[in-house]
């Protein structure tokens, strides 16, 4: 028996090497309270990426991994960020150009929203 979908869980997050693109869903971009301008980061704890939002309080200035939504009222959000898409993808060991993953449950520290990256099953 061949399937032809060998998965079908949605990816909630991916990530392009030679764009930059950072693609978030409706579902991550609501865990994280992202507004238009919050930047988005990738912070590595126990070998655990984890994904967390940087609310910005003014937007004065250019930040990196800046979020906006993909389209007029749409809750799915994109980022722009070549640096952060290639650390990510080279400390994961990924060689594709494009990658997409899960998140896994969202926990609090100090007054940050994580979201674990499940790298070890890319989509």
């Amino acid at each position: 028996m061949i399937k032809l979908l060998e998965h079908t869980r949605r990816p909630d997050i991916s990530f392009s090497r030679k764009r930059g693109t950072i693609r978030i869903t409706a579902k991550v971009a609501r865990i994280l309270t992202l507004r238009p301008g919050d930047s988005i980061n990738i912070a590595v704890s126990n070998g655990e990426y984890l994904l967390h939002a940087v609310h910005r309080v003014n937007n004065i200035g250019r930040h990196e991994a800046q979020c906006y939504p993909t389209k007029r009222g749409s809750n799915n959000y994109c980022a722009y960020s070549v640096r952060l898409c290639r650390a990510l993808l080279d400390s994961v060991g990924v060689k594709a150009e494009q990658v997409a993953y899960m998140v896994g449950e969202a926990f609090v520290r100090g007054d940050t929203t994580y979201l674990p990256i499940i790298t070890a099953l890319p989509l």
